[in-house]
């Protein structure tokens, strides 16, 4: 749930830099003001003010938790844990200081709203720094945007939301001259990849907000990461805004804990839209992890979102060229990416229409290819040469955009409940399921990423013939990535997986902790079937083994296949533990989508090795929240 590149690399050059500018007056001494006088106290009670300081209710009743971690935010020293104590502080270094009204505008207009009279006293202050800062932004709208998931990163396996703020400014009327704010983790920049998942789950970095150009942002998330682009336009109006854009200065430079689950960039945009619109409490909604596209949601139930566009990934349209094309013109664009001046005759052979589409697939396919390769001299010619053969065609008819995909938002919800009957060797058991995320492969796939499937803390219990309830399965991580291989792109696919899960040994039902993955290849022979092979390993602790702690190599093939009946998943696993163990499973999964949010699932599977075979056989219903 990472913003942009966020190891502090996009700050605002010149005025606009001043958003996230680092200097800023110190503390005032603790101020002589009663804090226990009525008007403070009633005040310090106010939702408003509360979020304002960024405070929200623990988990333990009448208490409140803070959630910035930077003493430069607070004026008081109790003002982290007591915000009548801020307040207190607040009143008296504004009529003080005059630059604390620069520093805090958003405090001030509250204050001065609610205390009649307060202006009067306050001194002068001249905030020119800030005005010229609002005066260049010029912001007319705001836009709030999702980039979709991207697997191949930790933090942002689940998407990302930001915000834009369009401007009213004539020349920068175009959202690619927009700015972009966000909130994200401060990472070195060498971090290694799992040093980067393991703190950013618990806490290791600050976060800040930055600000950046949008067009930098359309760089990053269309054409380096192949992520589409979803934004959510919102009615906030100009006393909204205000709010907003004076709440952002506040927080420049402030540092937050940063969490992948729950202190994330998703969270802290719901923050500044409750201050921008109070009433909602949309981070209230979400005490103990915040997914983005579940807050995107809640920012359209709350009735701010007027408009939705949807800006594809440089990749997704070229893949949607691509299936435009036959057998015979795919090999044709594909050879004229290499060089451009080859098959001539093939090319004039084409319709008008079919050589427009024919360069531009071969022309972005080049353009793509080049994004992570180094520049030099054959590659510019190459180009220059795509960018000719385009030319001669563009009398032709252009190629259509694609058509707009399922809006995430649309999409099955995030939780996941089931209640399932089976058989195990002809003893009936029932499951109960229960998963705080995701989406797996043979879950509703509209609005998540294809060939995808990431599930954290699914618990599965199991109650059997007998009265026996047992802890079935826990997976703490579960990915899979089956991106299809062709001519065009060479993707990996791959899966991880780590948590406890039954595993019959030696006649004994045993509950064995393990970690797994695999890393091979898919292919899309049909659009509607996708084949995949992987090698895998597997390291289990498993007491009912020769070997206490093994690991075992193997291999996984499967397919899977979308019809009007369901989605089908058949697969096929093969491990050979280095105790001599060999362990082979076989598993035919379906799903009925019932509606957007409830589907019925039925399994069949066969476990074997060399003392055991064990049919299992379940049917479920299944509940997305």
């Amino acid at each position: 749930m990472r913003i942009g590149p966020a190891r502090t690399a996009g700050l605002l050059p010149g005025l606009l830099g001043l958003l996230l500018a680092t200097a800023s007056p110190a503390n005032p001494a603790a101020p002589a003001t009663d804090t226990d006088s009525p008007t403070v106290a009633a005040l310090a009670g106010q939702r408003e003010w509360l979020q304002l300081l960024h405070y929200t209710p623990s988990w333990l009743p009448g208490r409140l938790r803070n959630f910035v971690d930077d003493p430069d935010f607070f004026l008081s020293p109790r003002g982290p844990h007591d915000p009548a104590a801020e307040l207190a502080a607040t009143l008296d270094a504004l009529r003080r200081d005059p630059a604390t009204q620069c520093r805090f505008p958003a405090r001030r207009q509250w204050l001065v709203a609610r205390l009649p009279g307060l202006a009067a006293t306050l001194p002068a202050a001249h905030c020119a720094e800030y005005e010229e800062w609002r005066r260049v932004l010029a912001v007319r709208e705001a836009v709030l945007v999702f980039a979709s998931s991207y697997l191949n990163s930790p933090s942002s396996m689940y998407g990302h939301t930001f915000l834009r703020f369009d401007s009213a400014a004539p020349e920068r009327r175009t959202p690619l001259l927009a700015w972009a704010l966000n909130f994200g983790a401060t990472v070195p920049p060498d971090e290694n990849g799992f040093v980067y998942a393991w703190r950013g789950l618990f806490g290791g970095y600050p976060g800040q907000f930055a600000a950046g150009p949008y067009f930098e942002k359309l760089r990053e998330y269309s054409r380096l990461e192949s992520r589409d682009l979803w934004e959510y336009r919102l009615n906030l109006d100009a006393a909204e805004l205000d709010r907003l854009l004076a709440h952002a200065w506040e927080l420049r430079a402030i540092n937050f804990d940063y969490y992948f689950f729950d202190e994330n960039c998703s969270l802290r945009l719901l923050e500044l839209l409750d201050v921008a619109r109070p009433g909602h409490d949309l981070a209230d909604q979400f005490p103990n992890y915040a997914i983005p596209i579940d807050t995107v949601r809640a920012v359209i139930d709350a009735g701010m979102v007027t408009d939705v566009a949807w800006r594809p990934a440089t990749r997704s349209t070229l893949r949607w060229q691509i299936a435009q094309l036959d057998a015979g013109e795919r090999q044709l664009a594909r050879r004229l990416a290499d060089d451009a001046g080859a098959d001539p005759q093939a090319f004039a052979a084409l319709e008008p229409a079919r050589q427009r589409l024919v360069a531009e697939v071969a022309y972005q396919y080049l353009r793509d290819r080049a994004v992570h390769a180094v520049p030099d001299a054959a590659l510019a010619r190459q180009n220059f040469a795509l960018l000719q053969l385009l030319e001669r065609t563009a009398a032709a008819t252009a190629p259509p955009a694609p058509p707009r995909p399922a809006a995430p938002e649309t999409g099955h919800r995030t939780g996941l409940a089931a209640l399932a009957a089976g058989t195990e060797e002809s003893r009936a058991f029932g499951d109960l399921e229960w998963r705080i995320s995701y989406h797996d492969l043979l879950d509703p796939p509209a609005g998540y990423p294809a060939g995808a499937s990431l599930n954290m803390a699914r618990m599965v219990l199991r109650l059997k013939e007998g009265g026996t309830l047992q802890l079935q399965r826990l997976d703490a991580l579960e990915i899979t990535s089956l991106a299809a291989r062709d001519q065009f792109f060479r993707s990996w696919s791959w899966r991880v997986n780590a948590g406890l899960e039954r595993q019959w040994t030696d006649g004994d039902d045993i509950l064995v902790t393990q970690a797994n993955g695999g890393f091979g290849g898919s292919w899309a022979p049909l659009p509607s079937l996708l084949l995949f092979a992987l090698g895998t390993g597997r390291l289990e602790v498993n007491h009912a083994l020769d070997r206490s702690l093994d690991l075992a190599p193997g291999l996984a093939a499967g397919l899977r296949l979308e019809s009007p009946a369901g989605i089908t998943l058949a697969s096929a696993d093969f491990y050979h533990f280095t105790g001599g163990e060999d362990r082979r499973a076989l598993a035919l999964r379906h799903e009925l989508a019932l509606g957007a949010n409830l589907g019925l699932r039925l399994q069949l599977e066969r476990r074997v090795n060399e003392h055991d075979r064990v049919d299992e056989a379940s049917l479920a219903l299944r509940y997305h929240f």
